[in-house]
């Protein structure tokens, strides 16, 4: 792997330094923790927290975390998705009983989210023709 590579995931992963006692706060707050309760807990009124957590960098360490939590994490809604994908096509062979709208649509649904947080638009709408076509096919077919 090249030098130059090297250098720049390690300077995209460099996390943005956020003071202790602002990280702290933080992660109060995203513990689920009101305003009050923090203030009290450290013995300062509730607008200085408020003031903390009103700050551009621990709004963007905020919302950061909370987007990569949970079913706000895209790879864990995508997860979810395509076991759902997998069980109707599975019920679908076994059964013989579907509609092609409920599982075109979760196609589509998966489709939509990747062209919503990816680049490169023009691909993923071919993709996606593509993917819908293969879809309608395999269960014309069934039904033939």
């Amino acid at each position: 792997m090249s030098t130059q590579l090297v250098e720049t995931i390690n300077k995209s992963l460099d996390a943005p330094t956020l003071d202790p006692v602002l990280l702290r706060v933080a992660n109060d707050h995203l513990a689920g923790d009101d305003v009050v309760t923090i203030a009290t807990r450290y013995g300062v009124s509730p607008d200085r927290i408020t003031g903390a957590l009103d700050r551009p960098d621990v709004k963007r360490y905020i919302d950061k975390t909370f987007e990569t939590q949970g079913y706000m994490s895209r790879h864990k809604r995508m997860q979810l998705i395509n076991k759902v994908i997998d069980n109707k096509l599975e019920e679908a062979a076994e059964t013989g009983l579907y509609t092609k709208k409920d599982l075109l649509d979760w196609v589509k649904l998966v489709n939509e989210m990747d062209k919503t947080t990816k680049p490169g638009t023009n691909v993923q709408i071919n993709q996606q023709n593509n993917i819908v076509n293969l879809v309608s096919d395999l269960l014309k077919d069934d039904k033939e």
